[in-house]
């Protein structure tokens, strides 16, 4: 790399042959260095990172709203998407699927439950049930106010819902009601517990999927 005064041409810039000239805008003085041209090699594995990442993009969409506030402490959207392509899309490039069932939408040390199971009844209500029997007096990991978090996704239109604090652990049930379209539509559903304030959540359970 060069520095030089050109009262001939003045300022230059661009490329010229096979040097590059450009000027500092603090200095005015210009520079020449040899010109390299940009490496983009586009080996297969990058190929199929960039293919993998676009998947991503377009099949979580509608989740990213939903990870900035499951996820608002870890960085939102950004790190949702992120454990989703490490652990929910799988398969090789260009044939990536999403494996619903391995989708995260929290971490963290409170207890799960044992057992769930999630019922369709009259119209478009859900009744969701888990186990209690894991509460334990002034346990520090399942309190009995822990507040009850459920997420449905439909597959057909590309929505999630999420009822956050729908009702307490000790409940251990809980009737939603989901969109009306939805009829006739598969849903996958997730529940996650949280503490009364919002210092801790459990890590989400995928309970399967539910056809309306």
């Amino acid at each position: 790399m060069a520095e030089f005064n050109s009262t001939t041409f003045g300022t230059i810039s661009g490329r010229h042959g096979s040097a590059v000239a450009t000027t500092i805008k603090k200095s005015g003085k210009s520079i020449l260095k040899v010109f390299k041209a940009p490496t983009n090699p586009k080996t297969p594995k990058q190929v199929a990172q960039r293919t993998k990442f676009g998947f991503a993009i377009v099949i979580l969409a509608c989740l990213r709203a939903l990870f900035n506030i499951t996820f608002r402490t870890k960085g939102g959207a950004n790190y949702g998407i992120g454990l989703a392509m490490r652990e929910a899309i799988v398969g090789t490039s260009p044939d990536f699927s999403l494996d619903y069932s391995k989708l995260k939408f929290s971490e963290g040390s409170l207890k799960k439950t044992g057992v769930m199971t999630v019922t369709k009844m009259a119209n478009m209500d859900v009744k969701v049930d888990w186990n209690v029997t894991n509460i334990i007096p002034n346990d520090t990991i399942a309190n009995e106010d822990d507040g009850v978090n459920l997420i449905f996704l439909c597959e057909e239109f590309n929505e999630a819902m999420l009822f956050d604090n729908s009702s307490f652990r000790i409940d251990a049930t809980v009737t939603v009601t989901l969109p009306d379209y939805w009829a006739t539509t598969k849903v996958h559903c997730w529940m996650y517990f949280s503490r009364a304030d919002g210092s801790l959540n459990s890590i989400s359970q995928y309970f399967g999927v539910l056809q309306m």
